[in-house]
């Protein structure tokens, strides 16, 4: 439980024609100690106040007094490349909504020296 309580257990024990003869409670350490609790708020914290476009922290990136910023050359990630070449091939296929595309990592041959 989120709140620090320990989860517990009631079990009956019986004897052979049936009759109460006693009860165990059993108390499990509690899952959420006051460390992982505030572990999971300030993750949830952090995720809340993330740019749901480019993951920054909006308190940086609304400040328009204070911060300004300007765009880097783009990056090129190979797969994202590979990805949509495999989207676009397949566009006009008829089950292209339902498509699911995936990129295999392989080695490149070696370049030829000169």
């Amino acid at each position: 439980m989120f709140d620090g309580a320990a989860p517990s257990e009631l079990h009956e024990h019986y004897d052979a024609d049936g009759n109460l003869t006693g009860t165990t409670v059993v108390t499990r350490e509690p899952e959420w100690d006051d460390e992982s609790r505030a572990w999971a708020l300030a993750l949830a914290l952090r995720e809340d106040n993330e740019c749901r476009r480019c993951g920054g922290d909006m308190v940086e990136t609304l400040d328009y007094d204070r911060w300004k910023f300007e765009p880097l050359p783009p990056a090129v990630c190979y797969r994202c490349l590979a990805l949509a070449q495999s989207r676009d091939a397949n566009q006009k296929h008829p089950m292209s909504a339902g498509m699911i595309h995936l990129a295999v990592k392989k080695p490149r041959p070696p370049r030829k020296r000169r």
